[in-house]
């Protein structure tokens, strides 16, 4: 099984990180998978921070602190590894892959956090 990438004429025959025309080198995946334990880790780690002060200000109960924290960690480590994917994507240009990075990790948690509509009153 071959799993290198194929030069990218467009980029002067360089491999592109993560280019939709070829197959991911599991370095690659392995990369987004990091990126996405990080992204979970920092997510939980401020999760938790902002639910201990919901906690003492007795506006939660632990189960909806430990709910919304790992839930709030999941979100994140999701949102991590897809604007790094993103970002890797834009090639050589920083600003473009700054750009796509922000711009898809704040979609993504855009998406995970919208509020569930709740059933109207009768």
């Amino acid at each position: 099984m071959n799993h290198h990438l194929a030069p990218n004429p467009s980029y002067g025959g360089r491999h592109t990180p993560l280019d939709p025309y070829t197959r991911a080198h599991p370095s690659e995946w392995h990369t987004l998978l990091a990126a996405g334990k990080t992204g979970a880790i920092v997510g939980t780690a401020g999760a938790a921070a902002v639910n201990l002060h919901r906690m003492q200000r007795e506006e939660s109960s632990w189960q909806t602190a430990l709910r919304n924290t790992a839930q709030a960690g999941l979100h994140a480590g999701i949102a991590t590894a897809a604007a790094t994917a993103a970002g890797r994507m834009a090639g050589p240009n920083r600003i473009l892959a700054l750009a796509a990075t922000l711009a898809t990790g704040t979609a993504v948690m855009y998406t995970l956090t919208r509020p569930s509509k709740e059933p109207a009153d009768a």
